[in-house]
């Protein structure tokens, strides 16, 4: 049923907790049977992993989009409205596609009974299909095998980097989590592996002969080589089988692990039978951009420069410090910082505060159930790290603060999707957005 103001889009969501896990596939495909199966009206390629998917994402669909392939985009999560994870051709779903497809997959009896995330997914697969999308390049939410998006007969599936996170779904070790994103894998659509430890590199590789699925993978079929990370862009070599002479290619997404995603994202699409062009390959990539990726903000109207990142585990923030020390962004580094309970916040926070001059914790305003105790976060600091922070109560009273203690050194928002989304509407951090 439709909200008093006609939204749909709303309706589908409101009702629906963002945080609502529930595994099982039935769910979802009794909801594309009733809406007639739109996710085989489109090739699909589709990226599983710890961090990285999104990019790698959104690296596949710019070269696709480059070479004329009328392209869908779907990712998560979204940092402050959901239309942001449906793009078409590299901008958001028109509202009047979005609206009409939301009303139909309100209209199905199956919806009732789905998450948020399944009425996401099947919202997407039925923007894609009624618009004419061509090929679909899928995000996984939460791990893999029984992930809503693995309803998909891909054409090509990729894994990025593997590390500890959503244990309490996925497995306490990294093989076990590994065993689950391979449930994406499907007989002889072929298999793409960026740069993953041994461990749960071979228990994806066996999961990967078990379906017959062949693999290909950073360090074997290809190479990343001559990485350069300077501002406003990451350089790198690209050479694989099929492109033996190399490609020298360049990011706006700075970061050396950004010239792995956008390699494997090559990777990806020249495995799947959807090869680009030199051009496409170079313009595609360059042209990339990802909201709160190593997001950078110049400095402004008095403002300090300003940098977001959604990075909420340690691999992520191990990361995002590396192209901090690279880039030497000006001091003093003010990191405004607002994780969620579940998430390894003593690791995550073990490691920036190595990088930061100050760090400011607080909460965003994400469901009750995940949020973490940033005054806790502060006495663990100082009791096992012998670092000191500030704690504020939100995040505007921790922009706030940051923005003064920044001066004419550098603010970065991180630990969560909540906290940069929260970060980037602020008024005093108005500026142009990058991925929007």
């Amino acid at each position: 049923m439709l909200n008093g103001d006609g939204d749909a889009v709303a309706a589908l969501f409101d009702s629906r907790p963002v945080t609502a896990i529930r595994w099982g596939l039935d769910r979802i495909e009794a909801l594309l049977a009733e809406l007639g199966r739109p996710e085989r009206r489109f090739d699909a390629l589709h990226i599983a992993g710890t961090n990285g998917k999104g990019s790698t994402a959104c690296f596949a669909a710019s070269m696709l989009e480059d070479g004329g392939t009328r392209t869908g985009l779907y990712t998560s999560p979204h940092l402050e409205d959901v239309r942001e994870r449906f793009l078409i051709d590299g901008t958001r779903v028109e509202e009047s596609a979005l609206q009409v497809a939301a009303a139909r997959v309100i209209g199905c009896e199956a919806a009732e009974a789905c998450t948020y995330f399944e009425a996401a997914t099947a919202l997407a697969f039925t923007c894609f299909a009624e618009c004419g999308v061509e090929v679909a390049v899928v995000e996984t939410g939460l791990g893999g095998r029984l992930d809503a998006t693995n309803v998909l007969r891909p054409a090509a599936t990729a894994i990025t980097p593997i590390s500890l996170d959503h244990t309490e779904w996925l497995g306490e070790s990294t093989e076990a989590i590994a065993r689950e994103k391979g449930g994406i894998f499907k007989p002889g659509a072929p298999a793409c592996l960026g740069r993953i430890d041994p461990l749960p590199l071979a228990a994806l590789e066996r999961v990967a002969r078990g379906v017959e699925a062949p693999v290909a993978r950073l360090g074997r079929e290809a190479e990343v080589s001559d990485v350069e990370v300077r501002t406003g862009e990451t350089c790198f070599r690209y050479v694989s089988a099929s492109r033996p002479d190399g490609l020298r290619l360049a990011t706006g997404l700075p970061g050396r692990h950004q010239a792995d995603n956008a390699a494997l994202a090559l990777l990806l699409l020249d495995r799947s039978g959807y090869p680009p062009d030199e051009g496409s390959a170079r313009r595609g990539i360059a042209r990339a951009r990802v909201a709160g990726r190593f997001e950078v903000r110049p400095p402004g109207g008095g403002r300090p420069g300003c940098v977001f990142d959604i990075a909420h585990n340690p691999a992520a923030m191990a990361a995002l410090c590396e192209t901090l020390t690279e880039l030497a962004l000006a001091r003093p580094l003010i990191a405004v910082v607002g994780m969620l309970a579940d998430k390894d916040w003593k690791g995550t926070l073990a490691r920036l505060a190595l990088d930061s001059d100050t760090m400011i914790l607080t909460r965003p305003a994400a469901p009750a159930e995940r949020r973490w105790d940033p005054s806790r976060a502060q006495e663990w600091l100082s009791r096992e790290r012998g670092s000191e922070s500030i704690v504020c109560r939100d995040v505007a009273e921790a922009v706030s603060r940051g923005l003064t203690l920044a001066g004419a050194g550098t603010l970065l928002v991180t630990g969560s999707a909540y906290t940069v989304g929260e970060a980037r509407a602020l008024p005093e951090l108005a500026g142009v957005r990058t991925g929007d």
